[in-house]
Parts: C-alpha cells; sequence; structure tokens
C-alpha cells in the first residue's frame, strides 16, 4: 500500500486533486492521508481539518488570518511528518501548501513533493520559481503554458495535464451560429463579475454603466447574470435601480448552457475566460484592483503583459483587457458594440480559440502519468 500524504485547500483543489487519485488508483494502491474535502474523503481521506479554512484569498486576508493559519500549519506539518509518506501532494492555496511542504522537506529531505496546480508565478512574483527547485520535485500544472514559464525561470520540471473545467465545458458543447446577426435582434450579453465579493463590489457599477450606454445607442439587449446565490441580492439591486433586462442564474447546468447561447460575454479576468474559450464566446475581460493590493501587486513583481488566460495561452492579444483606469463604461460599451458589430473581430477570436483549443489538448495521458509517478510509487 502507498502512504500519499494530500493537501487540497479549495473545492476546485478537492475534485481535481481527486481526480489524479483516481488516475492513479488505476495502477497503485494508495492509502490517502491529509487535508480535503468531499471527492478526496469518496476515496477515503480523512480530512485532518476542514479544508475551507484554508480558501483564504489575497494579502489582506491571509494577514488577518495569520494566526489560525500558523496554528494549522504547525499541526499539518507533525501529522505529515509522523504519517511518513511515500509522497506528498500539494494542490493550489500556495500560502499554505507551499509552508507546508517547505517544512516538511527540512524533516524529510527524501521525500518526493509534486505540486499540482502551482503558483501563478507567471502573474507575480517570478523568483518564487526557482525557490521551488529546493523542495518541490514536479509540477503537474493545468495551463498549457506553464511548462514553457517555470523551465524559463529555472523553475522544478513540469507537465501539463489538462485542465477538468475546460474539459468539462466543452463535452457540454452546443451547436451555435457565431455570425453577425441583425442590430434589431435581442442580444445577450453574458456578465461574469466574478467569484469574490472585492471583484463583484469593484466591477458592478460600472458594468452596469456600460450596459445603459449600449440601450442608449440603439440596442436591444438582455444581460445573464451567472453567479453565486450569495451575489445575487447586491447584483438585482443595482440592476433594478437602471431598469436593465437581466437574469440571474445561479444553476451550473443553466450556467453552461448561456455559454453557447449568448452572444458575447464580458468577463472579469480569471478562470471564467477559460470556460468562455471552451464555449468560443467572444468576450471583453475586465478587472480592477483596490488601491492597497495595487501597491502590493507592484512591490511583489506584478507581470504587466498579459492578465486573462486566453491572452496568456497564446501569449499575444486574443481579447480585450480592460484593466484599472482602463476600465470604464465606456471603454467596456465600445468594446462590446465591436463584438457586436464587426465580424472581423469576432472571427479574430474563433480563430484564436481554436487553437486554445488545441493547445488545451495536447496534454499527458493517463498512461504518462502512471509512468511520471513510477519514480515515487510502487
Amino acid at each position: 500500500m502507498n502512504k500519499v500524504a494530500i493537501i487540497a485547500g479549495e473545492l476546485s483543489g478537492d475534485k481535481i486533486g481527486a481526480s489524479l487519485v483516481r488516475i492513479l488508483s488505476q495502477k497503485y494502491n494508495i492509502e490517502l492521508f491529509g487535508v480535503g474535502g468531499q471527492e478526496l474523503s469518496d476515496l477515503g481521506l480523512k480530512s485532518l481539518f476542514p479544508y475551507e479554512e484554508l480558501s483564504i484569498i489575497g494579502i489582506w486576508s491571509i494577514l488577518k488570518n495569520i494566526k489560525k493559519l500558523n496554528i494549522r500549519l504547525n499541526f499539518t506539518v507533525k501529522a505529515i511528518v509522523d504519517y511518513n509518506p511515500d509522497i506528498l501532494i500539494i494542490i493550489d492555496s500556495p500560502e499554505f501548501t507551499h509552508r507546508v511542504a517547505k517544512r516538511v522537506n527540512k524533516s524529510l529531505p527524501n521525500l518526493p513533493i509534486i505540486n499540482l496546480v502551482p503558483p501563478l508565478v507567471w502573474v507575480w512574483r517570478k523568483y518564487r520559481a526557482r525557490y521551488m527547485q529546493d523542495y518541490i520535485t514536479h509540477i503537474l500544472c493545468i495551463y498549457p503554458f506553464e511548462p514553457r514559464v517555470f523551465r524559463e525561470l529555472n523553475g522544478p520540471n513540469c507537465t501539463y495535464i489538462g485542465n477538468p473545467l475546460f474539459n468539462k465545458i466543452i463535452q457540454i458543447r452546443e451547436i451555435k451560429d457565431q455570425e453577425l446577426v441583425d442590430r434589431l435582434v435581442p442580444k445577450t450579453i453574458l456578465f461574469m463579475p466574478g467569484s469574490r465579493q472585492s471583484e463583484v463590489e469593484k466591477l458592478l457599477p460600472t458594468a452596469v454603466n456600460s450596459f445603459k450606454k449600449i440601450l442608449t445607442q440603439g440596442y436591444n439587449i438582455k444581460i445573464k447574470i451567472p453567479t453565486f446565490t450569495k451575489f445575487s441580492s447586491a447584483i438585482k439591486r443595482h440592476f433594478q435601480e437602471q431598469n436593465l433586462d437581466f437574469e440571474i442564474i445561479v444553476d451550473e447546468t443553466e450556467k453552461v448552457k448561456n455559454f453557447y447561447q449568448s452572444d458575447v460575454a464580458l468577463v472579469a479576468s480569471g478562470s471564467a475566460t477559460l470556460e468562455l474559450c471552451a464555449a468560443k464566446l467572444p468576450m471583453v475581460v475586465i478587472y480592477k484592483l483596490n488601491f492597497l493590493n495595487v501597491i502590493l501587486a507592484l512591490l511583489m513583481g506584478l507581470n504587466k503583459s498579459y492578465i486573462s488566460l486566453p491572452n496568456l495561452i497564446l501569449n499575444r492579444k486574443l481579447v480585450p483587457e480592460l484593466v484599472q483606469y482602463k476600465c470604464t463604461s465606456e471603454n467596456i460599451s465600445q468594446s462590446i458594440r465591436e463584438l457586436l458589430d464587426d465580424v472581423g473581430k469576432r472571427k479574430y477570436q474563433m480563430d484564436g480559440f481554436d487553437e486554445i483549443h488545441s493547445k488545451m489538448r495536447e496534454f499527458s495521458s493517463d498512461k504518462e502519468l502512471h509512468n511520471l509517478f513510477c519514480n515515487y510509487l510502487s
């Protein structure tokens, strides 16, 4: 029996970790130990503590919860060292998982440590890639450009294993005509304001104003808003105040269905842009940081090339990025109108999405993963 320690700090990490374990279980007998959620628990993991405690995003949130995180850190490190596993797999949540990995490595220097979903060194703090060489044995990534990034930054060896989010969307594909339609026909704009409270609060007023501008310019539009239940009330209030035609969607199946039934998307930078790539929906990407995060980003070395996944995957500007001072209602409305009216601009994005589909499908097979892990498992 192979003793596998695993730490997954978020819902997405729990899902992708369980997916990896299922693949490995095809060849290896595995016993799980560590931190995770329901999907890993279904595979036999008894989590050391509720994994939701690690779902802390942003420097400010981490500072506010530092005492609790340190208690969990010490407890987790000791538990893993005492367990003495054959391998440690850390997933996402780098502010916690990498601290665990560094300290476990000091006590168990010969223990292989695999990082599934590495830190976003291509966004900021590039130096982390080089430092990871000291304690990470191998990286398994979910974006096709990351092996190149870690190679260029002298990081650990990195293997692209595919992206479950992308694959999920293309499996629910519906045929949709993306050609230009008459302006008088109602257009559906998909609005995805983000997954964090701060994102939604920052982007909502500007987005609503941009939709009002589009209406005043003679367009007949309906706004579909896939979001989380906790944001529904605030979103509803903003849209009702401006008398806009909108629909809030919280059901996952309906969300994906609307990817294929919309004409254009306005989306906060993040994993949602990859979902829209999978559905081949033309998009405008927006993002705003608050003042404190801007300062921290500058101090910690923000990568200023691109912020959205479509542009990062192709290493060129495929989709418009309206960030910080460029994220205005005027710029947003103009960019959306261009995608509604200009066949050439829509085709440019659609052709790029075809390229992304090809790149996203060039991932390691289950057999290749088995071969990679044969160095660590028996």
